[in-house]
């Protein structure tokens, strides 16, 4: 493959120095009703810019593209750090509390029993359950 490179980049250099040298003639261009005289060697310059632009445009997609996979890659990793965590502390995985997700900020004030005021002081009136376990 290094082989096949280097011959791909002489022959691309080849073809430079050949429309720079012999590309002393003038080619009529037109488009949207406008006529627009150019050397041949400025048309090749301009699909060289073009070339470029097209390199730069896949590059950007490739790039990318690798980095959603190695997000992808490191999500699925620490899912699986924390379900062999919660393993290891003798949890469930589908048990994961939400204070833990939170921080635990969310949880310091908090008390494992829910008092008879608790309802009355916040100003629920429904015998909901919290939204999320405590303690």
């Amino acid at each position: 493959m290094i082989v096949l490179g280097l011959l791909l980049i002489v022959a691309a250099a080849a073809a430079v120095v050949v429309a720079v040298i012999a590309g002393g003639d003038t080619v009529a261009l037109s488009a949207f009703d406008v006529d627009l005289d150019s050397p041949v060697w400025g048309v090749f310059a301009a699909g060289v810019g073009t070339g470029l632009l097209l390199l730069l445009g896949i590059m950007a997609i490739v790039a990318g593209v690798n980095r959603s996979r190695a997000r992808r890659e490191e999500i699925e990793y620490l899912r699986e750090q924390v379900a062999r965590h919660e393993r290891q502390a003798g949890r469930d995985a589908d048990e994961t509390e939400v204070g833990e997700w939170l921080g635990q900020a969310h949880t310091r004030n908090r008390t494992d029993t829910v008092s008879a005021e608790t309802p009355a002081r916040s100003g629920a009136t429904s015998g909901a359950s919290p939204l999320y376990r405590q303690g």
